[in-house]
């Protein structure tokens, strides 16, 4: 989600640390609101929280951290509940390693259920599933996995597999053997993701769908300052569902905030969820939206330049291209000035539909569009060491619609997502939905080409 606002020193359980993760000797088991004790897991920036619950007689173990967790936990409920003990259940908010992965081998050793939301189940077998993908998955971790000798690989998955031992949460928001508590359905940073609350006092266990720690920037990794945010982006699934669901909890009006990652919050929780919820972006996205996306609104005027910021970082563009560094569907198109004859170039994203690639036209008729008219269409597109003599056959505008939403789906992104929405909104002046025929009213606007590659230069 990327959203967060400042919450300095005015907020928190008495005692909460300044910085995130705390000392050593405040790792818990710590009461942070009645009959809820936290356990800190974990080093440093990925340090994750579980809870120990009790109802009466009765405890249950909120999230279970690391694989290499369960000792620390078990050593935690001796402390709390006494030697022997075991509790009703794991519940968990989602099945992520940082919250899931010692899960198993805790319910096993006290024989007891781990819970989950249905729609999480399909990841308890620890196994790679495409459609639950993060950034992160695509960008670092499965290209690192699939390097991985196939036994190590086989054996992460089965030390995450939980199937034994996993059963879906009731479906009317109760929570077996814990009277007072419901969970809430949260989804976004995972389809399935729950929080969990005792209304009766407003305490709110958010697991990763509300943070009272940066974890979006390195500044934040490294310093561990306390700010309520959503789930970091980059292991997010669906970033404007993580939205939304911010505003469920906002709703939902707790007095104190239990995250999965950082300290608690007791003092202007509502406020705080109520702010990020009004907006997901961070500071700095705002700032760069203004500084890289076209101003005004796309459907008023036929060509809209691009900010200056954006028209000098070209050449970063041009230079990343060439490294074979930016994302593999930009690339630089290079074609003569209409007037000077000196090659111009320009960084652009090339989208795909229908099997066949294209450029669409972000401002309109922009001074590229003009230039490759005037050069009769031909053109050079390059990429690291590639270059590719083309020909650009301009699009009809009745024809322009499914090429302009499969732009902004690129990458295997999905309608309503903040990105989305984002450039749905700042480049074509349409809804999140990419619905064709709100598109096909404003394409005749924005010029698309189709490009046909040099026989010989392929």
């Amino acid at each position: 989600m990327g959203g967060a606002v400042d919450v300095g020193r005015t907020s928190g359980v008495s005692g909460a640390p300044g910085r995130w993760p705390p000392p050593r000797d405040r790792r818990g088991p710590v009461e942070v609101a009645p009959d809820v004790h936290a356990v800190v897991l974990g080093r440093g920036f990925p340090a994750a929280n579980a809870y120990l619950v009790r109802a009466g007689e009765a405890w249950a173990l909120v999230d279970a951290g690391w694989a290499g967790d369960a000792t620390a936990i078990r050593r935690a409920a001796k402390e709390v509940f006494g030697s022997g003990t075991r509790p009703l259940a794991v519940l968990l908010t989602h099945v992520h390693p940082d919250h899931s992965a010692a899960a198993g081998e805790l319910a096993r050793s006290w024989r007891v259920p781990v819970l989950a939301h249905p729609a999480e189940l399909p990841m308890a077998a620890g196994r790679h599933l495409p459609e639950f993908d993060t950034p992160l998955d695509r960008r670092l971790v499965m290209p690192v996995v699939r390097r991985l000798p196939v036994r190590t690989r086989a054996r992460i998955e089965a030390a995450g597999d939980i199937t034994d031992v996993v059963r879906p949460l009731p479906p009317d928001g109760e929570v077996p053997g814990l009277p007072g508590w419901e969970w809430v359905a949260t989804p976004g940073h995972t389809p399935g993701h729950v929080s969990y609350l005792r209304r009766g006092d407003g305490v709110l266990i958010s697991g990763d769908a509300a943070l009272t720690v940066d974890a979006d920037t390195p500044a934040g990794w490294l310093t561990g300052r306390r700010r309520v945010s959503g789930p970091p982006w980059y292991s997010t699934w669906d970033r404007e569902l993580a939205r939304r669901s911010v505003a469920v909890l906002a709703a939902t009006a707790p007095r104190v905030l239990l995250p999965g990652h950082g300290y608690p919050l007791a003092t202007g929780t509502p406020d705080a969820l109520r702010a990020l919820a009004a907006d997901g972006r961070t500071r700095t996205r705002r700032a760069v939206d203004r500084a890289v996306v076209p101003l005004g609104n796309p459907s008023a005027a036929r060509y809209r330049p691009p900010p200056r910021l954006y028209a000098r970082l070209q050449w970063l563009g041009h230079a990343l291209t060439a490294l074979g560094l930016s994302p593999r569907y930009v690339v630089t198109l290079e074609v003569p000035g209409r007037r000077s004859g000196v090659v111009r170039r320009t960084t652009l994203v090339r989208a795909e539909h229908g099997g066949e690639h294209y450029l669409v036209s972000l401002t309109g008729e922009s001074e590229w569009v003009r230039n490759v008219r005037a050069a009769g269409h031909r053109v050079v597109l390059s990429r690291g060491r590639r270059r590719t003599p083309a020909t650009l056959v301009e699009v009809p505008a009745d024809r322009r619609a499914p090429v302009i939403r499969s732009y902004v789906l690129r990458a295997a992104r999905r309608p309503g997502t903040t990105a989305v929405a984002r450039e749905a909104r700042a480049f074509f002046g349409v809804g999140p939905d990419l619905d064709l025929d709100e598109i096909a009213a404003v394409a005749d606007r924005f010029p698309v080409f189709r490009v046909v590659p040099d026989a010989a230069g392929g």
